[in-house]
């Protein structure tokens, strides 16, 4: 908290609060002002917070700010892969090089470390299809979280992120394991995309095993989220696998498909365009 105390006094004074107003029954007026000299650098993060709550401020930000406006190198990993749509084979590269980076100053940075597996697993699967190779390098993954009995966020985002190496019995296992953990965090960030996003890979697995009864179902649930979050990329993608879904069952897509990439190229979204227009082909019967 070296220059912590600087920072809060730069956030006081541009909101035009005094010290008596901020430290007022969390701390002396003088410990306050010894804080913010850098004097008193025994703060405790909690009374840190108290500062920050009567600055109308999250500690999030907090330290964004302190970070000179830019996030830490690890936060800016996790911000990534944790807002991943789709696998860019080159997004992939990248995430891996940021991972390599900062694992040559934290090598023993295990949450970092696991997604960089992730991410070489996924590149796997996007340059060869080789879902074997894949499974074999992030299974230690879903067997190291399977076995806790509880899970945090970044362990249900890398289950997120694995879920379509695996056989769709596993699959939907992975799932309904991780949706008993996701419930405890209703309401909490943007926990409702990290749902979708596991209906949406899921729904991918059950139309490459031809489980197109499934697939719809879960597209169904995904878009009614989506339409409710407002994620457009992700509707785009539920509305071109329910298209291929329908087509399937009923040899007609009832305009999903057209509607999907219509609504991609709008958004300019030419990399996942290509993708879907891929996977159109590859399990379309008429198209």
């Amino acid at each position: 908290m070296s220059n912590y105390g600087q920072v809060v006094k730069d956030i006081r004074v541009g909101k035009g609060y005094s010290q008596q107003y901020v430290s007022e029954k969390i701390c002396s007026q003088g410990n306050y002002s010894k804080f913010e000299k850098g004097e008193n650098r025994e703060i405790k993060y909690s009374i840190l917070k108290e500062f920050l709550g009567r600055l109308e401020m999250s500690y999030e930000e907090f330290e964004y700010i302190s970070n000179n406006y830019e996030m830490h190198e690890r936060q800016r990993i996790m911000k990534s892969f944790y807002n991943q749509t789709y696998n860019s084979e080159n997004a992939l590269l990248q995430m891996i090089e940021e991972c390599a980076d900062y694992l040559r100053q934290n090598p023993n940075d295990n949450l970092i470390i696991n997604i960089q597996t992730v991410m070489e697993g996924m590149l796997v699967l996007a340059r060869s299809s080789d879902f074997v190779m894949a499974s074999k390098t992030l299974s230690p993954i879903w067997k190291d979280l399977s076995q806790r009995n509880t899970l945090y966020l970044a362990d249900i985002y890398l289950l997120n992120a694995i879920l379509f190496v695996f056989p769709i019995s596993t699959a939907t296992e992975i799932k309904e394991f991780a949706f008993r953990h996701i419930d405890k965090y209703n309401g909490f960030q943007n926990i409702n995309k990290l749902k979708i996003n596991f209906l949406i890979n899921l729904s991918l697995i059950n139309i490459k095993g031809k489980d197109f009864e499934t697939a719809l179902h879960l597209l169904n649930d995904a878009i009614r989220a989506c339409k409710s979050e407002q994620l457009f990329i992700n509707l785009s993608i539920c509305y071109v696998r329910k298209g291929v879904c329908l087509n399937n069952l009923n040899g007609e897509d009832e305009g999903f498909i057209e509607k999907g990439l219509t609504l991609l190229q709008h958004l300019e979204q030419a990399e996942l365009l290509k993708m879907l227009e891929k996977e159109i082909k590859n399990n379309l019967i008429v198209y």
